[in-house]
């Protein structure tokens, strides 16, 4: 009877399960800031979740053991969206750069292009023909300047960062 049992456990155990080709990483980036005033500490934290997969291709597969693979391009979807004047925007990759697209309804469409300059940090974006400059401020924020040539002067929009998971703790100095 033992013995049986043992039998039965090994092959509940070694059961194969079909697996999906993919590669993914998730990662979680958790910013805290803090404030100190009379009343005691005001904490916020922002967590924003990116996640990449990597589809993996198996190519000139002769029997279960010898085969060749090799790595799709990948993929990332986070979960920051960014707003400006009621619209929603988001980034995604785009020819050694990024592409800006706008959120309406269901749909995506293509607002501006993103290219890395030489300068960390900083990207030129192109829409319609005109080229501005753009930069991530220190809360999240992505800055777009340009110059209005009409009116002399440096012209800055702000596309305002909006993350799924915001929360706020207030500590006691006590």
């Amino acid at each position: 009877m033992k013995k049986i049992l043992i039998v039965l456990a090994f092959a509940a155990f070694s059961t194969a399960f079909a697996q999906e080709n993919i590669n993914e990483k998730t990662e979680t980036t958790v910013t805290k800031t803090s404030v100190k005033d009379s009343k005691g500490v005001d904490v916020s934290t922002k967590a924003i979740t990116e996640t990449e997969k990597q589809s993996i291709a198996i190519e000139g597969q002769i029997d279960n053991v010898n085969f060749n693979t090799s790595l799709a391009p990948t993929t990332v979807n986070t979960s920051v969206r960014y707003n400006n004047e009621g619209t929603n925007y988001m980034f995604e990759n785009h020819k050694k750069g990024y592409r800006m697209v706008a959120l309406t309804d269901d749909t995506k469409d293509n607002f501006a292009v993103l290219k890395p300059t030489s300068k960390d940090g900083y990207y030129i974006l192109s829409q319609k023909g005109d080229s501005s400059f753009g930069y991530f401020d220190k809360n999240g924020d992505f800055v777009v300047e340009y110059y209005d040539a009409v009116n002399d002067v440096m012209i800055s929009t702000v596309y305002k960062i909006q993350v799924k998971e915001q929360t706020m703790v207030k500590k006691n100095k006590m």
